[in-house]
């Protein structure tokens, strides 16, 4: 439905409006919409080299081999483990600076520490170790805060659980729950050792592969919920994709894809070799995994083949995927790869000169760290594109601290207000689109501001807006008005607007507003004006009772003429509620001429504000690093695809409660029509 909005909005004949997001009702409207009628912000972005070696650490004075895949704090210390060649045995846990690769501090295990390292919300270190201990480490200082005995040998990585357990695996064939403070829970014991590292679902279930050739899905109070066999060791760790699919190699040779209520094998996929790496999952669902063949693949989420490629090692490395698509792996030839999604074809290498076993990790700044067998931990400068947030699971463990977990879906933020800002007037109305999805009916406050906005800093405002509300496509009118006034619910339009934070219309002005309650659906606001009436206007929908059960916005577009100075197009969004809110921003001007427009904006300019914080600016979607999460998004959302290297503008966005504003203008000053939309992406 969302597809047909933002079709109709980019044909609609007359020039359009821009929109505003949820209202937080502790929030003032003064400074934010100050910005959004008056204020012209500037700023400007930095951008990162890609592929060059930053440094390249030695993590041991004597002979050491880094086989941990890294993991990264909250402050840029990287944690890896080493094992020491010497007599006895000897390992290292190890805090490394990520600016420059000093060691910050070492901790000594006496035995070889290959588990790659998992850090907890408070910053505790946990990892495993081949002296049989799970160990709790303080990140800041190096010190112990518990071991604990799990029985044997432990190769595996610990998840940490939405409640603090930890889940690890053991030579002594059992997956052990361990609780924050080291006291083991329960023990879910199989038939041989559990090298596989577990993977936490939403749902709390626990994935993990056992050198017993099965696979087995544990409830969270250690029961058995499903085991599914394969035909050989299953070594590889679990990848949850967005549906709940489990995707797992197993030494036959076959990367499984199984389904997470019964472990029914949906498909699975044949290589010439056995299938150690863990899965990756790109932002478009692609799955990414190398194999002992030499081989690595790109995956469909049907089990077809996209591509793969040959390198000149046997692939350990499980793949790690960027924000931009690229994607970056470890292989027995010594080599880090990055390639690119759509055809595997290298975009940067860089031989260690020694055997790669280590997971790559891309760090929040884009920077991408990964262990060799020569005993050093290397850093790559990054493009600035972080791990996909798009996808489910984009690297080894899922994110850069290595939980291993899926965080249950926020809900708790919501779009409460939308606005626009634009040009109207001369006979044609601004038409705006709004979505509602979601069950049963909820009330909206849809305002159309004119003359109300010259006191409030615009010259040249509409004089005599009206406003009629419809369902997409049809002819029926559900809401309509001509000054506010002279309805019959003056005094609830009062009451409400307040009570979401709107400024008051003064009585007896010519600005229009309705308030009704509206199922779930596709509408279009338009705003018009009489005669040869013209000036900026303002168009809102708010979300009325926001504490109420019902359909939520997930989404606003409207088509405007973009001009200079006070003319610019100004969007404003609002979020409301506990939870941030991950939302697509698009501003569309080339990619309306498939849609028969002509005067379209030929290189627009988009920037989002926080108050007077600039949080981002694009102009050219995929000239930047959310390249692969932007368009993953919009086939998510159903909003129509945007042309690679088109002058369109699109960013992903992560807002928590509070007020922003979004300008988009003409780069150079150039003018004309627009198609503005913000999506809710889930």
């Amino acid at each position: 439905m969302r597809t047909g909005l933002a079709h109709v909005m980019a044909r609609v004949d007359p020039p359009g409006n821009c929109v505003r997001l949820p209202v937080r009702r502790s929030l003032g409207w003064p400074t934010w919409l100050t910005v959004l009628l008056c204020g012209v912000i500037t700023g400007r972005v930095l951008a990162q080299a890609d592929g060059s070696l930053r440094w390249a650490s030695k993590m041991a004075s004597t002979r050491g081999y880094v086989y941990s895949s890294p993991a990264v704090g909250a402050d840029g210390t990287i944690f890896v483990g080493v094992e020491i060649d010497s007599t006895p045995q000897d390992g290292l846990l190890q805090a490394v600076n990520g600016r420059d690769g000093s060691i910050k501090w070492t901790f000594r295990t006496r035995q070889w520490v290959d588990s790659a390292p998992a850090i907890g919300a408070d910053g505790t270190v946990y990892f495993g170790c081949w002296n049989g201990n799970l160990y709790a480490v303080n990140g800041a200082t190096g010190l112990e805060k518990w071991k604990l005995s799990v029985g044997a040998i432990v190769i595996s990585s610990p998840a940490v659980g939405p409640d603090g357990t930890l889940y690890i695996g053991s030579d002594d064939y059992g997956l052990h729950a361990v609780s924050k403070d080291g006291v083991e829970r329960w023990k879910f014991l199989t038939r041989n050792s559990i090298e596989s590292s577990p993977a936490v679902a939403a749902d709390g279930t626990i994935y993990v592969g056992s050198n017993d050739r099965s696979i087995y899905a544990i409830n969270p109070d250690g029961s058995k919920k499903w085991q599914v066999e394969t035909l050989s060791t299953v070594a590889s760790s679990p990848a949850i994709d967005v549906d709940g699919t489990i995707y797992v190699g197993s030494y036959d040779g076959f990367l499984y894809a199984l389904a997470p209520e019964d472990g029914a094998i949906k498909w699975k996929f044949k290589t010439g070799g056995q299938v150690q790496a863990s899965p990756a999952i790109g932002p478009d669902r692609t799955i990414y995994f190398g194999s002992f063949d030499k081989n690595f693949y790109a995956v469909n989420p049907n089990g077809t083949m996209k591509w793969s490629v040959s390198v000149g090692g046997a692939i350990f490395s499980s793949a790690a995927v960027r924000s931009d698509g690229t994607i970056i792996f470890g292989a027995d030839d010594g080599r880090v790869r990055a390639v690119f999604p759509e055809t595997g074809l290298i975009k940067w290498a860089y031989d260690t000169g020694d055997l790669i076993e280590s997971s790559p990790v891309v760090a929040p700044d884009g920077a991408v760290y990964v262990g060799s067998i020569d005993g050093k931990l290397y850093a790559f400068n990054g493009s600035g594109a972080p791990a996909s947030a798009q996808s489910r699971w984009p690297m080894f463990r899922r994110d850069a601290v290595r939980s291993g977990q899926v965080p249950a879906r926020a809900d708790g933020g919501l779009l409460v207000n939308l606005a626009t800002r634009a040009q109207a007037g001369n006979g044609v109305p601004l038409i705006a689109g709004f979505v509602t999805k979601g069950e049963g009916t909820k009330h909206y406050l849809v305002r159309a501001i004119g003359p109300t906005l010259e006191p409030l800093g615009v010259s040249t405002p509409l004089r005599d807006p009206t406003l009629v509300v419809q369902p997409l496509g049809s002819a029926d009118v559900l809401l309509a008005n001509d000054d506010w006034g002279s309805g019959n619910n003056v005094a609830q339009i009062m009451t409400t607007a307040a009570a979401v934070g709107a400024f008051a219309l003064p009585a007896g002005s010519k600005d229009a507003v309705v308030l009704g309650a509206l199922p779930g659906g596709v509408y279009t606001a338009s705003l018009g004006g009489s005669g040869s009436d013209a000036g900026v206007a303002l168009l809102e929908v708010y979300d009325a009772s926001v504490n109420v059960q019902g359909a939520r916005l997930v989404n606003l577009s409207a088509r405007a003429q973009v001009g200079t100075g006070d003319k610019m197009l100004i969007p404003g969004l609002v979020i409301g509620g506990s939870d941030p809110v991950r939302v697509l921003v698009r501003a569309v001007g080339p990619g309306l001429a498939g849609f028969g427009v002509t005067g379209a904006l030929a290189r627009p300019s988009m920037t989002v504000f926080s108050g007077q914080a600039q949080r981002l600016s694009n102009s050219g979607w995929s000239a930047g690093v959310q390249k692969a999460d932007i368009a993953a998004a919009a086939l998510a959302v159903g909003a129509f695809p945007l042309v690679e290297g088109s002058a369109d503008c699109a960013a992903l966005l992560t807002l928590p409660s509070g007020a922003y504003t979004i300008q988009v203008s003409g780069v150079g000053n150039t003018t004309g029509e627009a198609l503005v939309e913000v999506y809710v992406v889930p």
